[in-house]
């Protein structure tokens, strides 16, 4: 009875790869609007031998998730490839296993040239667990395993990468396409300190003459949702700036939870736990007015991130300025008046950074910004 079992374990198989193959050939098709992008489809004989029949030896413990595992291997052709396995398992407890994936593939293999996106080799669609592989020719970690050691200047630049990333995204195809989940899980950082995103199971693409789309709203990310996102699925590039908003934040203060928990109990009293601020609307609104209050105090030292501010010691009259010009334009993306489109982003992250202390300093010491949304008109149009 083996070769009964092996035979229908083989024609499972077979159909498991059809089946993903029509539905990767449709989302290329939808996405990518019948243009090709090229795309290796390797075997699950040519990735267990790239990856040593995926070996612990193989495994990256620093990139993994509970919705993927990541292996590095090598092939003849590829000298170093990061392999991402999907988690077929979880994925399918929201219908997303076989669709999830191959617009995964879909839109990776459309953003592969651009270097703040993980550049895409191929695929593998006959495991039960589906696989992507990119290049892998340098080092890639977590970004929440390793802001920490991350300075001031390199966390400027990490949120102008991701917001490049997205601004392409919005902009460079024919229909904007909507990233909807940002999160620290989703980016990664190479040997160089460039910031990539990854992940586009859930990226979702405008239609021509919208301005947005209604959508299924999952738990995943809720702390960089929106509002209308988690109360109406509606999803639009504002969606997307909204989350960067929350990013740089996140930035700021190294996705440290301590000022979150202090400024949650000032204002109410209670605990976090005790009332969940990512489902409160109202707290959402309470915590950004009261970290304006500390920006416009010069009390950064209670916003930004202990360990950061530990290795620079002294924050000078820049850093300062820059903190503060970075924290407004962060209050901007995800306020409900004059949201900042996600280019307009990146030029103000752009000109944050390229600031000084003689361009960034009035003689009487108070900040000055060349962008329209200055203190003063930030403060009158509060959440």
């Amino acid at each position: 009875m083996d070769w009964w079992r092996e035979k229908k374990k083989k024609k499972k198989k077979k159909k498991r790869t059809l089946e993903r193959g029509a539905k990767l050939l449709e989302e290329l098709i939808e996405c990518c609007d019948g243009k090709s992008n090229p795309i290796k489809f390797f075997s699950l004989h040519q990735i267990r031998k790239a990856t040593n029949n995926f070996n612990d030896s193989n495994y990256v413990f620093g990139l993994a998730h509970f919705y993927c595992a990541w292996y590095t291997g090598k092939t003849e052709s590829h000298p170093m490839i990061l392999i991402k396995s999907h988690n077929g398992s979880f994925l399918s407890l929201f219908g997303l296993e076989q669709g999830s994936f191959c617009r995964d593939v879909a839109i990776s293999s459309m953003v592969s040239g651009h270097k703040n996106f993980l550049k895409l080799v191929g695929c593998c669609l006959e495991r039960k667990d589906p696989l992507m592989v990119y290049h892998g020719v340098k080092k890639h970690d977590k970004l929440d395993h390793i802001i920490s050691e991350q300075p001031w200047r390199n966390r400027m630049k990490i949120a102008e990468d991701i917001a490049t990333a997205l601004a392409y995204l919005h902009t460079a195809f024919p229909r904007p396409f909507v990233y909807r989940t940002l999160v620290p899980d989703h980016i990664l950082l190479d040997a160089d300190g460039v910031a990539k995103l990854s992940g586009f199971s859930y990226c979702v693409s405008i239609p021509k003459g919208e301005t947005f789309v209604k959508v299924y709203s999952s738990y995943y990310g809720d702390i960089y949702k929106d509002g209308k996102y988690m109360r109406d699925g509606i999803v639009s590039v504002e969606t997307d700036v909204y989350a960067i908003g929350m990013l740089m934040q996140k930035l700021l203060n190294g996705f440290s939870e301590v000022w979150l928990d202090q400024l949650f109990h000032r204002i109410t009293g209670k605990k976090i736990s005790d009332d969940s601020i990512i489902e409160n609307e109202d707290q959402r609104r309470h915590i950004q007015n009261w970290l304006f209050e500390l920006m416009e105090e010069g009390r950064m030292d209670e916003i930004a991130d202990p360990k950061m501010l530990e290795k620079m010691g002294e924050i000078s009259e820049e850093e300062l300025s820059q903190m503060k010009a970075f924290l407004m334009l962060s209050q901007r993306c995800i306020s409900e008046v004059e949201v900042p489109t996600m280019v307009e982003v990146v030029k103000e992250l752009k000109k944050i950074q390229r600031s000084t202390k003689n361009n960034s300093s009035s003689p009487s010491g108070e900040t000055q910004f060349e962008s329209p949304q200055d203190i003063a008109s930030l403060s009158q149009t509060r959440l």
